[in-house]
């Protein structure tokens, strides 16, 4: 051995330990410090630093900063993509949140009547040509596409209703034709789609969420009913307000969530193994024979993909179907958290949230722990709650009138018809009492409590704060829709409280 490579020695193992440490442990993450601001992709300034950051993503009481970095023709071909197909494409990017860069995330666009509300094109719920938003990465200039004017509202399933007439893509609840500026595309953006591992404060995905099917300034729809439900101990995603923009583009106000996923499993329950299934629109429960593929338009599994199926669910819906009353009672509680499905009955009956099972049997997860063996009914996207996509503040509280968007709902081949859930949990007294139990509760911790006004002025007052410097929405506009929601809220509960059931 070379005797200057000896002396060495000891230290050459050194250096190579400590190469070992640092790539075990930050493997192929990249997360840089954005400096400066740029009106393009290729304009942006960096400088490493370390993977640290005060402001925590879904801290509710700051308004997040984000922005993506992404070429300009990616960006269109992801746009253009969804409008001829349908299909929504992951493309890669880079994203600074609140100062710090995660380099190559995969961004794709989100949402179903919401996205198609924004951009056009797809199929299916409500198509038609809505206004595409072609923001050039470069210099944040739109183009409008022939035939917006003439772009089809979404109908809502049979014995469902719309909100106020004109309320529908492109339009406010006023039925006013929203400007392009107004617009706003949902997105997903997945921190390890293309770094195996890579996540951001623990999430490995997050949603960039817009107003949903109609024009709403104030975004206050989902932040105000997710903290309801966490008033009440039922579980909702954390979201938090943020000033979005691709590359260059204006800033403007989006809702930030977390997702329904395995990070959000390890949370809520202690088994975080079993599987999760998502209910697409118009998914019934009702049961169409052991054929999994007769499902594949209303459940979509999310989690064990590889090794498990829909044979649990389907189980499920055949005891729906064929379980007598007697059955029904006495062997509910061994395939459901009943107590659970009756506090998402509430709240969601509560605050009007018709884009759920209670209107459009939409919008909910059901998880499978395959240790209990028992369904528990989730709750997801909010962003049509308070009357904002049908019924109205004196929305029934029996859950058992159609016309007011009640448990009816149309699927893909499925026709219209009852969530069978619903629809047999409530004509049981048993279980009629304890949702009446649960209404109570939540009565008292939202409305009595004078929580939801509170909270509502809370964000108000954060959005005022940062407005003036950051121009992310129009005040006049946002000022109005807040009022329009408190005037939801003071009418809601003067209604409940007609009912007498509260005090």
């Amino acid at each position: 051995m070379n005797i200057n490579f000896k002396r060495n020695y000891p230290l050459i193992i050194l250096v190579v330990l400590l190469a070992a440490v640092l790539t075990f442990a930050l493997g192929n993450m990249r997360v840089i410090a954005y400096t400066s601001s740029t009106s393009s992709a290729d304009e942006a300034i960096i400088e490493e630093t370390d993977y640290t950051n005060d402001i925590s993503l879904l801290d509710d009481t700051v308004v997040h900063e984000i922005q993506v970095i992404i070429d300009e023709a990616e960006y269109d071909s992801m746009l253009t993509t969804y409008q001829e197909t349908g299909l929504k494409e992951y493309f890669k990017a880079d994203v600074i949140i609140d100062g710090v860069r995660i380099n190559d995330v995969g961004i794709r666009l989100k949402g179903n009547a919401s996205l198609r509300t924004a951009l056009g094109g797809g199929s299916g719920f409500g198509g038609g040509n809505r206004p595409d938003d072609f923001q050039s990465p470069a210099d944040g200039q739109r183009q409008m596409p022939e035939g917006f004017a003439q772009g089809e509202r979404p109908q809502p399933p049979e014995g469902s209703q719309m909100p106020e007439a004109g309320q529908g893509p492109g339009m406010n609840r006023g039925g006013q034709q929203i400007s392009e500026d107004q617009v706003k595309i949902p997105f997903l953006i997945k921190f390890d789609e293309y770094v195996d591992g890579q996540t951001y404060q623990g999430h490995t995905n997050i949603a960039i969420r817009n107003y949903g099917t109609s024009y709403d300034e104030a975004l206050l729809q989902e932040p105000i009913t997710n903290y309801a439900a966490r008033l009440s101990n039922i579980p909702a995603t954390e979201t938090a307000y943020a000033g979005f923009r691709i590359n260059g583009g204006e800033e403007k106000l989006y809702v930030i969530s977390e997702l329904v996923n395995k990070d959000y499993l390890e949370k809520y329950f202690e088994n975080d193994k079993g599987i999760l299934y998502k209910a697409e629109l118009g998914s019934t429960l009702a049961y169409q024979g052991e054929d999994p593929s007769s499902y594949a338009d209303s459940f979509t599994q999310q989690t064990r993909v590889n090794d498990a199926d829909l044979l649990p669910l389907i189980e499920f819906m055949r005891f729906l179907d064929e379980a007598d009353d007697v059955e029904f009672e006495k062997q509910l509680p061994d395939y459901l958290d009943v107590d659970a499905f009756a506090s998402y009955l509430a709240i969601n009956a509560m605050l009007v949230n018709t884009d759920s099972m209670l209107g459009m049997n939409n919008n909910y997860y059901l998880y499978y722990d395959d240790e209990t063996e028992k369904f528990t009914i989730l709750m997801w996207d909010a962003n049509e709650s308070l009357a904002k996509l049908g019924g109205s503040a004196s929305y029934d509280l029996s859950l058992t009138n159609p016309q007011q968007g009640g448990p009816v709902g149309r699927g893909a081949g499925m026709g219209s018809g009852q969530n069978a859930l619903l629809t047999r949990f409530m004509a049981n007294e048993t279980f009629k009492a304890l949702y009446e139990e649960k209404l109570q509760g939540v009565y008292e911790a939202v409305f009595a409590s004078n929580a939801i006004t509170e909270k509502l002025d809370e964000y108000s007052a954060l959005i005022h704060s940062v407005n003036e410097s950051r121009s992310l929405v129009d005040i006049e506009a946002y000022d109005l829709a807040v009022e329009s929601v408190k005037t939801f809220i003071r009418q809601r509960d003067e209604y409940l409280q007609t009912t007498g059931m509260f005090e």
